[in-house]
């Protein structure tokens, strides 16, 4: 039972990476988008955020 429970548990693994493989809105935005939005974020203070703080 427990090394099927491990069988289990390793493939669930195996399988749920393939989920966040891509971000969704990959192939659909196009990139001007993304430029726009760092257009208009760039004179903002929202343009210095760093994430590696975060949860802290």
């Amino acid at each position: 039972m427990k090394s099927m429970l491990k069988v289990a548990v390793i493939s669930s693994l195996f399988a749920s990476f393939s989920a966040f493989a891509h971000h969704p809105a990959e192939d659909i935005v196009d990139e001007e988008i993304y430029e726009m939005i760092d257009e208009n974020v760039a004179d903002t203070p929202h343009a210095d955020l760093d994430f590696t703080s975060m949860g802290l």
